[in-house]
């Protein structure tokens, strides 16, 4: 059943989404809500299907691994989201939650024309069916192809991720400004580094950036997964921002990274070779793959 509000006047929307459920599925596609821009362009889609937006709440467990490391929780806050933390009490708790909290505020507040529930499990159907019986529009917000079908039956509209994702053009993204902090940082980095290099007479660079190591360590400074990290190094590197070589660590040969306004320098000073210089597409493709999957959950035999 697809109602919309019959006015042309911008009709106020609460946003509750079940953020574990989403960050999963999206995980399972070798994504995320952050790389894709999600919020920002649901702010804009809101703003251009004439819907006002007083509030978006997720549900998660932010101690799931690549979430904790990245201090994620904090990093949605960024985006003027409310998080709430289910902690491991289980999904039933999370649902439950949600649903306390949307009839709060269904019964507390007048000036909500619409609920959005994202989430594609069926068991939100007795809730999309509450607010409906309290005259108010419920619309379900799906991601990928596994939704319960049922649940777009019970809603007055879907809506879907891909579509929001699809349909809106925003180049100002949180994603793309973390890519170019790292850039100026890493160039800060070894500006530094190669200035201690000359006031120790050339001797000895020490300062070599392993993408293993590197990566796993910004991952926390910027407040993105270890993923997001691996995939911005590799976006810079297919710009011609940075370079990779091959570097020996403690007897182990290892892929490094250095700014390419930079290659000259490490050339002429010995620093590194030009034979050293090598083509990382493959290896922080698989880099990038296997550091998704580490986090992806497990299943059950």
């Amino acid at each position: 059943m697809d109602t919309e509000l019959k006015n042309d006047d911008f009709h106020n929307v609460a946003i509750f989404i079940d953020y574990e459920n989403v960050h999963k599925t999206l995980l399972d596609s070798n994504t995320n809500a952050i790389r894709e821009g999600f919020f920002e362009k649901l702010k804009i889609w809101c703003k251009d299907h004439n819907r006002r937006i007083v509030k978006i709440v997720v549900y998660c467990n932010f101690d799931n691994k690549d979430l904790y490391e990245s201090h994620h929780q904090s990093f949605l806050q960024s985006y003027g989201v409310e998080t709430v933390h289910t902690s491991n009490q289980g999904k039933n708790f999370a649902d439950l939650k949600l649903a306390i909290d949307v009839l709060n505020s269904m019964y507390t507040n007048n000036n909500i024309d619409e609920f959005i529930i994202m989430s594609n499990d069926k068991d939100m159907t007795p809730l999309l069916n509450t607010v409906r019986a309290n005259k108010r529009k419920a619309s379900i917000l799906t991601t990928g192809d596994l939704y319960n079908s049922v649940l777009c039956e019970f809603a007055d509209e879907q809506i879907k991720f891909e579509d929001i994702i699809s349909s809106v053009d925003n180049d100002h993204l949180i994603i793309n400004d973390i890519e170019q902090k790292f850039l100026s940082d890493i160039r800060k980095y070894v500006d530094g580094s190669i200035s201690s290099y000359e006031e120790n007479g050339k001797q000895d660079y020490k300062r070599h950036y392993n993408v293993d190591y590197f990566s796993e360590q910004q991952s926390s400074y910027y407040n993105v997964m270890r993923y997001e990290i691996l995939n911005i190094i590799n976006l810079l590197y297919k710009n011609g921002d940075i370079l990779f070589y091959n570097h020996i660590y403690r007897g182990s040969n290892t892929l490094a990274i250095v700014p390419a306004i930079h290659k000259e320098y490490f050339i002429s000073n010995d620093i590194i070779r030009v034979e050293d210089l090598c083509e990382g597409d493959s290896l922080i493709k698989d880099m990038i793959k296997e550091s998704y999957d580490s986090y992806k959950q497990k299943p059950t035999k």
